[in-house]
């Protein structure tokens, strides 16, 4: 049995305008590190064999959190990262939509220059096949795009569903694998959040 804890990052400083991090390196506010704090608390005790987070500091900040409170090894895998939305990444929905007006969008509606679709959705799903195999139990800190991506299926979903299931900021998901297929145990649990 393979147990896998999807944790979003904390908030960032982008989040009050809404912007689109896509893999901007944008640190973790004040307030989303109180919520890695709370994550790595709720973790606590928690058997885990490997802590894995994206190569982007807003995921890796929470996931050192994690690795101290549960004592497992800590590593970084670009699979995780989030998809990368070309000169569209650090601008608010408004922006975007006055940028769609002018520029020509990609194939999939997003912006020139960002990773295709299908090779993201490829990315998350190679990371979930090579997770299944394991049979371990991994906490992967991660974004919300990768989130979604690797949930839907469990839900028995697919990717064209994307606004059936959000992953809000700060909180744990975990999904179990049984040898033939992914599914729920809990989504987004929001951990209570430390007093500091």
């Amino acid at each position: 049995m393979t147990r896998l804890y999807l944790v979003r990052h904390g908030d960032t400083y982008f989040e009050p305008d809404l912007r689109l991090k896509g893999q901007l390196d944008v640190p973790l506010s004040a307030a989303g590190r109180r919520q890695a704090e709370a994550v790595a608390e709720h973790l606590r005790g928690v058997s885990v064999d490997v802590v894995l987070c994206s190569t982007l500091r807003r995921t890796s900040e929470g996931a050192r959190m994690v690795a101290d409170a549960t004592g497992a090894p800590l590593r970084t895998s670009p699979l995780l990262d989030e998809r990368g939305w070309g000169r569209w990444q650090g601008l608010t929905a408004a922006e975007i939509a006055r940028e769609r007006g002018r520029r020509h969008a990609g194939p999939d509606g997003f912006g020139p220059l960002g990773e295709p679709a299908d090779a993201f959705n490829a990315r998350v799903a190679a990371f979930m096949a090579r997770t299944a195999i394991e049979g371990r139990t991994v906490v992967a800190v991660t974004h919300g795009g990768v989130l979604k991506t690797a949930v839907l299926p469990a839900l028995g979903l697919t990717v064209r569903d994307r606004g059936a299931f959000t992953a809000e900021t700060g909180t744990i998901s975990l999904l179990e694998h049984d040898g033939c297929a992914w599914r729920p145990v809990f989504l987004n649990r929001a951990p209570a959040l430390v007093d500091t």
